[in-house]
């Protein structure tokens, strides 16, 4: 009960943030539900090269902040995570100050593409749809993806058969809507604004199963009992396998730069230990 309340309140401030976010009010209505593959006006480059955004003196990037351990609230309502560490350090090397917007998932893209973001980091993968409005950047973390389900129904849901007609949850709008919709047609989609409410409907019994990346469900079964992964594989692409930095659709010297650095900071040891350390800070708030 303590866990689940825990993540209750995760689900209420990440919408609190959401809705009191820094981000034009009107540039994210415009987009919110526009998709990463629709077509619109994009921004201008020139505004947000490498040499742009030191003269700005600013970094901003969009995220949406209930995707422990990539991005999450802390206590304060603070963004924290592996990708909040990835851009603050992308900020400090740039020499600016970092303004990270948490926003609706289905507008992290499209705010970059519109010009009103430098760039998105929010666990997004590089898919084909996704390549066809924004750049993205070499894979900073690689990982699979997989069905949560409650553990006492884990048996019952052992083919993909096994998944026609039921109600089937996960993020709108994020690879995962695209991979059920391709491997689970039979099954009911429910999409959510984010994967805490996805997992709050499994745990109350409104889905048979949420899909999500294979990291995430792992967390999920640290902090909350009576969840398991279950047996069903979920198919992917190896090279869409993992997350990936958007930057505008043309912004080379911004793509070129952001490249640089994430090689850096592997061959530092810096990306996973920002990833431990996430985790152990959302297993601590007892969040996914």
């Amino acid at each position: 009960m303590k866990k689940l309340a825990f993540l209750m309140t995760a689900v209420m401030l990440a919408a609190c943030l959401s809705a009191c976010s820094d981000a034009p009010a009107s540039s994210s209505a415009s987009s919110a539900g526009s998709g990463d593959g629709i077509a619109m006006e994009a921004g201008n480059v020139e505004e947000h090269t490498v040499e742009a955004i030191q003269a700005r003196g600013k970094l901003v990037v969009t995220t949406e902040a209930g995707y422990a351990p990539f991005e999450f609230l802390d206590e304060e309502g603070n963004i924290v995570g592996l990708d909040a560490s990835l851009a603050q350090a992308l900020a400090d090397d740039l020499g600016v100050k970092l303004d990270m917007q948490n926003i609706a998932f289905d507008s992290v893209v499209t705010e970059v593409q519109a010009g009103n973001a430098d760039m998105a980091i929010a666990g997004l993968t590089p898919n084909a749809e996704r390549k066809q409005s924004v750049d993205m950047s070499e894979l900073y973390y690689g990982g699979g993806q997989c069905m949560l389900v409650l553990a006492e129904n884990a048996e019952q849901y052992s083919t993909k058969e096994s998944f026609d007609g039921e109600v089937m949850a996960t993020q709108r709008a994020a690879l995962q809507q695209t991979l059920m919709e391709e491997q689970f047609p039979n099954a009911t989609p429910l999409l959510l604004p984010d994967f805490p409410q996805c997992v709050m409907s499994l745990m109350n019994g409104d889905c048979a199963a949420v899909l999500i990346d294979q990291v995430s469900a792992e967390q999920y079964l640290k902090t909350m009992d009576g969840l398991a992964i279950g047996a069903v594989p979920v198919e992917t692409d190896p090279e869409e396998n993992g997350n990936a930095v958007a930057v505008m659709k043309g912004n080379t010297s911004l793509l070129e730069w952001v490249n640089a650095r994430i090689s850096e900071y592997e061959a530092e040891g810096l990306i996973q230990q920002w990833f431990e350390e996430a985790q152990q800070q959302a297993e601590t708030m007892g969040l996914e």
